[in-house]
């Protein structure tokens, strides 16, 4: 199986299962005040194009580079000729020619982290930045996410799939970006029943399909299914609570100068 069959697969239902445009105009207004107008934005991992057409509607040049042919036919709908298909490991584009770099949601979802900042680096001018907002910067720790969580730890014992900036700010000072902290914090809420979860998950299909488990680990799904149906009322949606935050990551000067 390709790296973007998964995603091509997904392309279809992808923007409605993560809030659709409604929740993408909020990603972009966490954006869009971090970013020069002036300059054109690299949307690395640019999917289906809805953050990109969003950040457009408010002025800005968007190209942008997705693995996904499936996700990037609706990213085309949206952008035209300004998206092309690229691994986020292995950026079409020129050293040293972007000023201003982003991604959404893209580090939990299987490129390798550290070859993504190391092209991002290599395409970022000296002092140019990359904006990074991330799907599980913060992890809910109710009854649901305890029990997601082991999973996702058991999986995923080296923490490849993490993207808060504990596990992310050390990647990128290795390979020249430095991290600046973090911006434009928005708390979010949203509603889910424990069975609704033990749906998702079924099948190992973690993040809606943006994580396939491997056929070894479906065990670990399963016990992890039958945990949630465990819990008490597991017919009753919990208030969960997270925050969408952006993570700052700027390109050393040459030899290293901050």
């Amino acid at each position: 199986m390709s790296r973007s069959a998964p995603f091509d697969a997904i392309a279809p239902t992808y923007d409605p299962s993560r809030g659709g445009t409604a929740r993408a105009a909020v990603f972009a207004g966490q954006l869009a005040p971090l970013l020069d107008p002036a300059e054109p934005v690299l949307d690395i991992g640019v999917g289906t194009g809805i953050v990109a057409a969003e950040l457009t509607a408010r002025g800005h040049r968007v190209y942008g580079v997705d693995l996904s042919p499936g996700m990037l036919a609706h990213a085309r709908d949206r952008l035209g000729a300004r998206v092309a298909v690229g691994d986020a490991g292995r950026l079409p584009v020129r050293t040293a020619s972007v000023a201003q770099a982003v991604s959404t949601w893209l580090l939990h979802a299987g490129p390798d982290p550290r070859a993504v900042f190391a092209e991002a680096a290599r395409v970022l001018r000296p002092g140019g930045r990359y904006l990074v907002i991330p799907a599980r910067g913060g992890r809910p720790t109710d009854d649901i996410g305890r029990i997601v969580n082991a999973l996702e730890d058991r999986l995923d014992p080296d923490g490849s799939r993490q993207d808060d900036p504990r596990h992310l700010a050390p990647l990128a000072a290795a390979r020249d970006l430095l991290f600046e902290g973090t911006a434009s914090e928005r708390p979010t809420t949203f509603r889910v029943s424990p069975h609704q979860m033990a749906r998702s998950l079924a099948g190992g299909r973690l993040f809606t399909g943006a994580w396939q488990v491997r056929e070894e680990d479906l065990g670990l799904v399963a016990e992890a299914c039958e945990r949630l149906r465990a819990l008490p009322d597991p017919d009753v949606p919990r208030v969960r609570e997270m925050a969408d935050f952006v993570m700052l990551f700027r390109r050393r000067g040459p030899g290293g100068q901050e």
